[in-house]
């Protein structure tokens, strides 16, 4: 089982993180369907069919729904930082909320509280590389939600941030052993 710990320094912005957490576990459950948007063609103005013809603007809605204004704020000075660039555009929230829908293969497994103000988010994948942890990484800092150690299949390592938006890992080879350990015992 794959997890990353993490602290919380707002409970208000880990109850929003939770929203986001909530909708990536429905859409992997069997069976989900986006809601399908309908038109009146008789009665819609010019505005309502361009915005019905967009096939972006429910996920651009639904991305603005999910992250309040603080994390927008976050990920913009994170695409600007990783891309030089100097606005959210719309490529970057459909590609970043495409892979926190889809491009993360995981299943999650838990969200649970570990001491007042530390939370692990378990999860398990039958890919490798799943994906990748990064832009997950930069969805929990975006709530300021500081992730502090993980288990990426291969080690247990503490989180040592350098910057908003970059970290050292200290690999942990002694609490690896015991965590590998422990799974191979279930």
């Amino acid at each position: 089982m794959l997890y990353i710990k993490f602290a919380i320094k707002s409970q208000e912005k880990f109850i929003a993180f939770k929203e986001v957490y909530n909708h990536m576990c429905a859409v992997r459950k069997p069976g989900y369907q986006e809601e399908e948007k309908t038109i009146d063609w008789e009665t819609a103005t010019d505005e309502e069919i361009d915005h019905f013809m967009d096939e972006d603007k429910p996920k651009i809605e639904l991305f603005n729904q999910l992250f309040p204004v603080y994390a927008q704020e976050f990920l913009r000075n994170y695409f600007s930082y990783d891309k030089s660039k100097s606005i959210l555009v719309r490529a970057d929230i459909l590609s970043f909320f495409n892979y926190l829908e889809y491009g993360f293969e995981v299943d999650l497994d838990a969200l649970e509280k570990q001491k007042e103000n530390e939370v692990i988010v378990k999860f398990s994948t039958g890919n490798y590389p799943y994906g990748g942890m990064e832009r997950f990484l930069m969805t929990l800092k975006a709530f300021e939600l500081n992730p502090i150690e993980c288990f990426d299949g291969y080690n247990v390592y503490l989180f040592q941030w350098t910057s908003d938006y970059e970290h050292d890992a200290i690999i942990l080879s002694e609490k690896t052993k015991e965590y590998i350990t422990s799974l191979q015992q279930k």
